[in-house]
């Protein structure tokens, strides 16, 4: 299902607040953000996820984990809602293969096989 009333959470200047942050170690940043990690929340813990990866058990080590998230007073935790919506993101690029398409037409362009302004 999608979530429609997402974008006012993250649209202008609010897409820099704390709940919408997580600190990474240099690699699994550069993954979640290609949608190839995914966090899962473990009820009825508070803040604990499963974190996972699209590889197999032997290629993934050191995935998938269980971590609970640092909570602090003065900053708002990661959204449980925006980390379950790139979860549902992940999924679905994993699952339809888009993901290996989308990266296949970013190199296309980065190589200058496809132009920016449409024409090849």
């Amino acid at each position: 299902m999608f979530d429609l009333s997402v974008t006012h959470i993250i649209k202008g200047a609010k897409i820099n607040r704390s709940y919408n942050a997580l600190a990474m170690i240099l690699g699994m940043d550069e993954s979640f953000g290609q949608h190839e990690i995914f966090f899962g929340r473990l009820p009825p813990e508070d803040h604990t996820y499963r974190i996972e990866i699209f590889l197999p058990p032997a290629l993934a080590r050191p995935l998938p984990i269980e971590r609970t998230l640092f909570k602090h007073p003065a900053i708002d935790p990661p959204s449980e809602r925006l980390l379950a919506l790139r979860r549902a993101n992940a999924y679905i690029l994993h699952l339809s293969w888009a993901d290996d398409y989308i990266d296949t037409i970013l190199s296309d362009m980065e190589d200058g096989i496809i132009r920016e302004d449409g024409s090849t």
